[in-house]
């Protein structure tokens, strides 16, 4: 069980740093101008060895101060872990939420237009990465 639990945490440092790395890439310049400076130490205007060391550390202990707040709001009996009947209360919390942001005249429905300006900002994460969106899933999911 705890190869199992090293081998979760060590996939998801990876997932982090993909994730990490391509936004240092560029997919949207003033995201990249930040982590540029924030992690580059040197100001050489890239990311070496332990630079990127220290940005993936950063992107972990972030996930896991979201993880922790996540599961701190949804578990109910306070037992430090999502039983299934939790983890389906957070998803279809976690729906509306995400439906509501979106639903901007607040009718109740979605048109094309609301769904189009929601599209590609965020609004559609919170699924299955990371291994932990499935249901009984994640390294905090009672048996």
């Amino acid at each position: 069980m705890k190869k199992l639990r090293w081998i979760v945490a060590s996939s998801a440092l990876c997932v982090a740093a993909a994730g990490g790395l391509a936004l240092a890439k560029g997919h949207d310049p003033a995201q990249k101008a930040a982590v540029m400076q924030k992690f580059d130490a040197n100001g050489d205007g890239k990311l070496d060895d332990a630079e990127r060391a220290k940005m993936k550390e950063a992107f972990a202990t972030r996930r896991a101060e979201h993880r922790a707040a996540r599961i701190a709001r949804f578990d109910a009996d306070k037992d430090g872990a999502l039983s299934p009947a939790e983890r389906a209360a957070m998803q279809d919390t976690r729906a509306r939420e995400r439906f509501g942001r979106l639903d901007k005249d607040g009718d109740g429905k979605l048109s094309l237009d609301e769904f189009k300006a929601g599209a590609g900002r965020g609004h559609n994460r919170g699924g299955h990465h990371h291994g932990g969106g499935r249901q009984g899933g994640g390294m905090n999911a009672k048996p």
